[in-house]
């Protein structure tokens, strides 16, 4: 079994002491770069989901593809044993439907590869065999992973572990998915730094708000008196706003002395917060995130009937990318030349296209050949997408609706 090779090697050298009791570390300590790189990328992945249009984005996508099964099937369903086509048998089947490793259940195995793509450009596990049997992908999530090709075109990984040990692994040994990237498609763009000025933007107008609420009495307003204050109506004064600071005091009046008057400014509390900037940033995240805006929980508006359409929109055009990203990856780093012939990494997304129980109906019905259509399913195609098993004659297209046949399509004879 070939099991994180490498991965826990050697211990790095002891660090020193110093005088004040602290650790020090040389320069070229591979620890002191792994920390870095750990810092940069915690704070990527813990700091930027406070920001709520990206938790969702990241939720949305992630976890869609995490929710639905995908299998290995057969590109020639009548090879197997199973009613809807499936490699039940092939070892990639069952890493990818019911147990990728020993702790993970194939959703969260799915939705934190996913994750991971959207947040480095790039997702890798290693492919765990028992002799050339395939039994585990274990992601490489706690590891920095540098992708690299090589002269004859080939990949390589250089894996680095909390310790900073570094091994090399190759690329049969590596399951990888990569988003787009317009450098060399090595390793992929990462779509939370695509994001990144928005989600600066969002936060600096965020903190902004939030030394609006912390320093609060009621924003936008200004003290006038043509008197002179005295020392002592000063203090009064300064006393009296600072009792009245924070949140739970908004909206409070002050109790004013020798002539004061209290004037509002013309910014409303919905200016001040600067609602259309953060607007803005929205509907930049959802541009780079490939996700409708009311999808992100984050429209004015009601969805109404438009509800089935947006749904179709964002498979269409948000996860089916996504699907066959996957899908090729699948077949790439899991099976060998000659599978890629016989088998198929395949996603349900038939299960998200669905639409209204009406809608379906009527569709199938048209399909398997009512109203007059020619029919262009058979029964077994249409259970199939409900996921129920094959019938008997079910594989045989049935015969429009009306349509007649034999003898009786003749015309009548006239006498």
């Amino acid at each position: 079994m070939k099991l994180f090779s490498g991965l826990f090697g050697s211990r790095p050298k002891a660090a020193t002491q110093s005088a004040s009791g602290g650790r020090q570390y040389s320069a070229d300590d591979p620890r002191l770069l792994e920390e870095i790189r750990r810092s940069v990328n915690g704070s990527v992945s813990a700091d930027v989901m406070k920001n709520d249009a990206i938790n969702r984005a990241m939720r949305l996508l992630s976890e869609s593809i995490g929710m639905l099964p995908a299998h290995l099937v057969y590109k020639d369903k009548s090879q197997s044993s199973d009613t809807n086509g499936r490699a039940v048998n092939h070892p990639v089947d069952r890493l990818l439907h019911r147990k990728p490793n020993n702790w993970q259940t194939p959703l969260e195995f799915k939705r934190l590869m996913q994750a991971l793509l959207l947040r480095d450009g790039i997702a890798c596990a290693q492919i765990v065999r028992s002799g050339d049997r395939i039994i585990q992908l274990q992601p490489l999530a706690k590891f920095v992973v540098e992708p690299k090709q090589n002269i004859d075109w080939s990949m390589s990984y250089d894996v680095t572990n909390r310790n900073g040990v570094k091994t090399t692994l190759q690329q049969s040994d590596i399951f990888a998915i990569r988003d787009l990237d317009l450098v060399d498609g090595v390793k992929g763009s990462s779509r939370l730094k695509q994001a990144s000025d928005a989600i600066d933007l969002a936060k600096a107008i965020r903190t902004a708000a939030k030394k609006l609420f912390d320093n609060n009495m009621q924003p936008g307003g200004s003290l006038s008196t043509e008197k002179s204050l005295s020392p002592e109506a000063r203090n009064n004064l300064k006393t009296s706003m600072r009792e009245r600071e924070g949140a739970d005091n908004a909206g409070k009046w002050l109790l004013l002395e020798e002539g004061l008057k209290a004037e509002l400014f013309g910014k409303t509390l919905e200016e001040s917060l600067q609602t259309e900037n953060l607007s803005a940033q929205i509907e930049a995240i959802a541009r780079i995130f490939g996700t409708p805006r009311p999808l992100l929980m984050m429209d004015e508006t009601s969805w109404g009937s438009g509800i089935d359409s947006l749904a179709i929109f964002f498979v269409t055009y948000g996860l089916l990318p996504q699907f066959t990203n996957w899908e090729q990856a699948v077949e790439r780093d899991l099976l060998t030349d000659e599978e890629v012939d016989e088998y198929q990494c395949k996603f349900n997304e038939a299960a998200l296209l669905r639409g209204s129980m009406k809608d379906q109906a009527e569709f199938f019905a048209k399909a398997l050949g009512s109203g007059g259509h020619q029919p262009w399913m058979t029964v077994n195609e249409v259970r199939g997408y409900s996921d129920y098993s094959d019938v008997e004659g079910g594989n045989d297209l049935p015969e429009r609706a009306g349509a007649k046949t034999g003898a009786s399509n003749e015309p009548a004879q006239t006498s």
